[in-house]
């Protein structure tokens, strides 16, 4: 355990660290305390993150929005306010006139972020790979990633672990990071520059197997998104 800025950061085992670079890490935490968020729940926590993405099919317009889950913030959740912690923080999002999505079997919600009225300035960056053209998530297999997220116990601040992308089973992939509850909706990075490659979903299990942590791609959100019947004069889009 170690502290930083007067949080506790802790870094998880994993089966295959490698070696990193102390003050590297140090530089992703300024970046991940001010774009990893806790939100709020009625019955618990769940984690997000604020990145820009494109939804346009040109990419020429990239939009501010918190991505989480959709078992974190469903439906019926965007139909009111939402209450984040972000760098020791609360904050009300009211929801009215955001663009918004949600998608339950790819378990990903989005919500546009308005950067001067919900004073957020801090965002992740998309990996380079993820609008290249002749993308395939193929190129991630044995990637070294981390994943940021919410540490409940550390009192609810950034934790953060390291691991190795072990499987792709479209639209998803799995990885030997260890995690904790209030870890889904946390941001999966590529380790070599800490840009966003996907959402971190939870521990699966299929078969015999032994269970594993999974997460989507973010490109398959940004894909979903883009095929919506969004309409850039359209204030809200919800996808069921």
């Amino acid at each position: 355990m170690s502290k930083f800025e007067g949080y506790n950061i802790k870094l998880e085992k994993a089966d295959e660290k490698g070696m990193i670079n102390g003050y590297t890490i140090m530089d992703y935490l300024k970046k991940a305390i001010k774009a990893v968020c806790e939100i709020c729940l009625s019955n618990g926590f769940g984690s997000g993150f604020f990145c820009k993405i494109p939804y346009t099919q040109n990419n020429n317009l990239l939009l501010p929005v918190l991505l989480t889950n959709n078992h974190v913030l469903s439906k019926d959740d965007l139909e009111k306010d939402i209450k984040i912690k972000i760098d020791g923080e609360t904050k009300i999002l009211s929801l009215k006139g955001r663009k918004k999505w949600t998608n339950k079997e790819m378990d990903f919600t989005c919500i546009e972020i308005k950067e001067e009225e919900d004073n957020i300035h801090t965002f992740f960056n998309l990996d380079d790979k993820v609008l290249d053209k002749n993308y395939s998530n193929d190129c991630y297999l044995d990637q070294k990633v981390f994943i940021f997220a919410i540490n409940i116990n550390d009192d609810k601040q950034i934790g953060f672990s390291n691991g190795v992308i072990k499987k792709n089973k479209e639209p998803f992939f799995a990885y030997n990071c260890n995690t904790y509850p209030g870890c889904s909706g946390g941001c999966i990075v590529n380790q070599f520059n800490n840009n966003v490659i996907g959402i971190h979903r939870g521990e699966i299990q299929t078969g015999n197997e032994k269970a594993i942590n999974a997460g989507i791609y973010i490109n398959n959100v940004i894909n979903i998104i883009k095929q919506s019947k969004e309409n850039i004069s359209q204030k809200v889009k919800i996808i069921l």
